[in-house]
């Protein structure tokens, strides 16, 4: 289970995903929690939790309309 500091920062993400996108320090908070949360959940290494964090991260900026 991830701590309510990361689940705050994701669900903050969901909300603000594309006000979140143009800062690199909240960014990389997200990508951090999400990995986190994947390796927890998905018990993968911490390599694969980051890569599939940064593109997951990467699609919503993407779909939200700020480019990283």
């Amino acid at each position: 289970m991830i701590s309510a500091h990361c689940k705050r920062i994701l669900d903050d993400f969901e909300v603000r995903t594309k006000e979140i996108c143009w800062s690199f320090r909240e960014v990389r908070a997200v990508v951090m929690c999400f990995a986190w949360r994947e390796m927890e959940e998905k018990h993968i290494p911490f390599r694969e939790a980051v890569r599939r964090a940064w593109d997951w991260v990467r699609d919503k900026c993407h779909a939200a309309g700020a480019y990283i």
